[in-house]
């Protein structure tokens, strides 16, 4: 059985580059070695991560996420288990994406798996493409 977390939530301006470097590498790492694939993405000061695996694992990590004061107003976009795992061939398991070509190819990414009638593929592509069309 696998689970995912889908989320929004809005970064605390009061963070610096480096602690968002920091964030991200810790993310991507920690996440590699729970073997939870997904993506996270920031896109001005709004956050959007998809997290995906196994469920004790998933909710674990996502209490912390919810305790972390480097962002706020969370809003769960989609938690339930799920049949596959959609991102675990997306840059080799969990992404962080801090560019809009990588969100571009992302996009591109979430389309094929549409076309390909995978689960919460059309939710995944509106965020993203709402991400896109923000500014």
């Amino acid at each position: 059985m696998l689970k995912t977390i889908c989320y929004k939530s809005q970064a605390n301006a009061n963070l610096k580059l480096l602690e968002f470097e920091a964030l991200f590498n810790q993310t991507q790492l920690k996440n590699n070695s729970h073997n939870i694939t997904g993506v996270l993405v920031k896109r001005d000061d709004v956050f959007f991560q998809i997290l995906e695996g196994n469920p004790i694992i998933i909710d674990t990590v996502y209490e912390e996420i919810k305790k972390d004061r480097r962002h706020f107003n969370i809003l769960e976009l989609l938690n339930k288990s799920i049949s596959q795992l959609s991102f675990k061939s997306f840059d080799i398991g969990y992404a962080v994406i801090k560019d809009t070509d990588t969100l571009y190819g992302l996009q591109k990414f979430v389309s094929d798996l549409q076309q390909n009638n995978i689960e919460n593929s059309p939710l995944f592509l509106q965020i993203i493409e709402e991400l896109l069309s923000e500014h």
